[in-house]
């Protein structure tokens, strides 16, 4: 069945939700196609109780790292299997923290009908209001290597640490052929050396589009990305060194093809704790009204160890409450 839909759950933590989200996916589209690419380096979801639940765990899952390359090969692993393994019209990315919140017939049939062949969120990358401080110069105009850890960093007094962060700021100011990426979350500082103009794969001719990952892509577009990253291996390549190349790879490749027409929406409801926030918030009781007038399908994100409570109004007003997720 061509129009069948492909969801690619791309996920790392909290199994059980995962599988939640497998079991509500299969209840409200019968016929599509469930995929999951769960990241074992942070935890183990069995492939059998992906089966179980309804869906395909995707094999030899690709081993994750926040803000590097293995995000862009995580979804080239998942669209190679899948354009190899299932027939399909449209593939749809899904975090393990999204969760339908309408019944998904309106959004299929939306994207059947659609003269459309991919809906995402996506922006001029020098954009200030979107990315300010020159961000994407700092993520895509240097190649990086991580720095090793000092080990006794943790013994250093406060104040050091702070001027530390103070002394980077001005490393990276007063020069641009060096850059230090201080990454979050504890994970390594990384350095960065300067690509000149000539070195890099996108520019007048191919601009620099950002992006996120919640994408809605024909078959034909998965196909093209495919084809694309294989075909142009320096383009490969160059991202492959970058910061965060997941946010800029895709939809370069995507928005820069004169034959796919692309709408600018991701067709989420998408809580941003703040104007100028990095992450996506979690939700709980206090959204219940914005997602009820959301003209989305899905929103993200949710977390049932934190606020169970939403996804079970979620699951009675999608009719599936007694799918809730075993404790």
């Amino acid at each position: 069945m061509q129009n069948r839909f492909v969801y690619a759950i791309y996920s790392h933590g909290n199994p059980k939700q995962v599988l939640r989200l497998v079991r509500t996916l299969r209840a409200l589209s019968p016929q599509s196609h469930i995929v999951v690419h769960h990241d074992p380096s942070i935890s183990v979801l069995k492939a059998q109780d992906v089966s179980t639940a309804g869906g395909i765990a995707i094999p030899y899952p690709v081993l994750g790292a926040w803000g590097d390359n293995s995000q862009v090969r995580q979804h080239l692993h998942t669209m190679r299997w899948c354009l190899n393994n299932l027939e399909f019209e449209w593939y749809v990315t899904l975090t393990g923290q999204t969760y339908p919140i309408k019944p998904l017939q309106g959004f299929e049939a939306f994207l059947r009908n659609t003269p459309h062949d991919a809906y995402i969120c996506y922006f001029n990358a020098y954009d200030q209001n979107i990315w300010p401080n020159d961000e994407a110069v700092r993520r895509y105009h240097y190649h990086y290597i991580q720095l090793p850890r000092f080990p006794y960093w943790h013994k250093v007094p406060a104040t050091l640490r702070t001027q530390t962060h103070g002394l980077i700021r001005l490393f990276n100011r007063i020069q641009p052929l060096l850059k230090l990426f201080p990454y979050p979350k504890g994970l390594p500082t990384r350095l960065g050396t300067l690509k000149w103009q000539w070195q890099r794969p996108f520019g007048t001719q191919m601009p620099l589009i950002g992006s996120n990952q919640n994408t809605n892509y024909r078959r034909r577009v998965v196909q093209h990305i495919v084809e694309y990253a294989d075909a142009h291996r320096e383009y490969t390549w160059y991202f492959s060194k970058t910061a965060l190349p997941d946010e800029a790879f895709f939809s370069t490749i995507v928005c820069n093809d004169q034959k796919i027409s692309v709408a600018n929406s991701c067709l989420r409801h998408i809580f941003w704790p703040g104007s100028n926030a990095a992450s996506v918030g979690v939700m709980d009781m206090t959204h219940w009204e914005d997602l009820e007038g959301s003209p989305a399908y899905f929103g993200l994100k949710f977390d049932q160890n934190i606020c169970p409570e939403l996804l079970q109004e979620l699951d009675r007003k999608l009719g599936i409450h007694s799918l809730r997720a075993p404790d």
